[in-house]
């Protein structure tokens, strides 16, 4: 009994090392990004990065009064891609669709995304803008707080 015991916890001790997580390269800061026709101190949408996970954080509803939600998924590796991008990898592997980020200025970066649909992959790209954690709304704040705490300063 007593050696399973051991054999328990040296596996437990393995798995809390392996699950702990580098911080991530992306050529973009860490930090709250929505799209770039939105205003920061208004915004209900937009992609944390916080140099280990890549998702969306939103309210929804038909006025944004619903939420917080987010779909955060940690990034296990990253590398170069065509056109001075940078793909992200989740999970451990690469599907046939794909998540790329680069920046375009200070704060500004396109995001693309593609899906295959068909015989095609379809491609989005969708130009952000950063905004700082001061700029957003209480709301907007407190998603932050919740969810990436390490963001909000």
């Amino acid at each position: 009994m007593r050696g399973w015991m051991m054999v328990l916890a040296a596996a437990a001790a393995t798995s809390v090392s392996a699950m702990a997580q580098p911080t991530i390269k992306l050529p973009i800061a860490p930090g709250f990004w929505t799209n770039d026709n939105q205003k920061c101190a208004t915004v209900r949408y937009g992609y944390i990065f916080d140099g280990k996970r890549w998702g969306s954080v939103y309210y929804y509803g038909p006025t944004g009064n619903l939420g917080p939600m987010a779909e955060l998924r940690a990034i296990t590796q990253t590398r170069p891609v065509a056109g001075g991008f940078t793909q992200m990898q989740f999970g451990g592997f690469d599907g046939a669709g794909y998540f790329r980020v680069k920046a375009t200025g200070t704060d500004r970066a396109l995001y693309r995304v593609g899906a295959p649909f068909r015989e095609e992959m379809q491609v989005t790209d969708e130009p952000l803008i950063r905004c700082s954690y001061q700029a957003m709304s209480p709301k907007m704040k407190a998603a932050i707080r919740r969810f990436a705490p390490a963001l909000a300063k």
